[in-house]
């Protein structure tokens, strides 16, 4: 969960063998994010995608929205719980329950704990989750993940994740407060990046 009146830009590059079948070739993403409240963050996802037209193969776009709730902050002893969804709703199926996919390519309903141990200056985060409602969903099941933040170069952390079904490994690093670069090997048969910049709306 982002922090409260944060608001992200940003695009990434996405290899075709983390992309849903459709997706046969290399593809990439823009998206939007805010977290206007301290429980709620929306974001809104333009995915890229090839379609067939008389005048010829085009670069059209997927779009989908995604929301996460925060019904329990992180504290001393206790983990922050988020319950989150992706790309729930679309224009052929609004009902993200049913077994009917429409262009739900990414779509996806899950909760998920979050604690971070701070030791020596170090920070090492643990997440651990699960999906639910998931016959439309790429994924099923269990995820998890763990970053570590070192205390000699705090702008820089790694992450390693098991997403249900792959393991994924990657580094993330932020610049001037403001712009943020990752990097990470997708099951490690393909490398996908990305580039955000972000800003605070609210001063507190």
């Amino acid at each position: 969960m982002q922090p409260d009146g944060l608001f992200m830009a940003g695009g990434n590059f996405l290899p075709e063998e983390m992309m849903p079948d459709m997706w046969d070739y290399n593809s990439g993403n823009y998206f939007l994010n805010i977290t206007f409240l301290p429980f709620v963050e929306v974001a809104y996802r333009c995915t890229l995608f090839k379609g067939e037209y008389k005048a010829g193969n085009k670069w059209q776009q997927d779009r989908s929205v995604s929301i996460r709730l925060r019904p329990l902050k992180e504290r001393r002893f206790l983990p922050s719980v988020v319950v989150g969804s992706n790309d729930a709703f679309t224009t052929n199926e609004i009902n993200t329950f049913k077994e009917t996919n429409g262009n739900r390519y990414f779509s996806s309903v899950y909760v998920v704990a979050t604690k971070n141990i701070p030791f020596g200056g170090n920070v090492l985060g643990i997440t651990a989750g699960s999906y639910l409602f998931s016959k439309n969903s790429l994924y099923k099941g269990i995820f998890g993940g763990i970053r570590f933040t070192p205390s000699f170069l705090k702008p820089v952390s790694v992450i390693a994740e098991y997403d249900s079904n792959n393991v994924n490994v990657g580094v993330t690093a932020r610049w001037f407060n403001h712009l943020s670069v990752h990097v990470f090997a997708y099951d490690f048969k393909a490398v996908s990046c990305g580039l955000r910049y972000e800003f605070q709306l609210l001063n507190k």
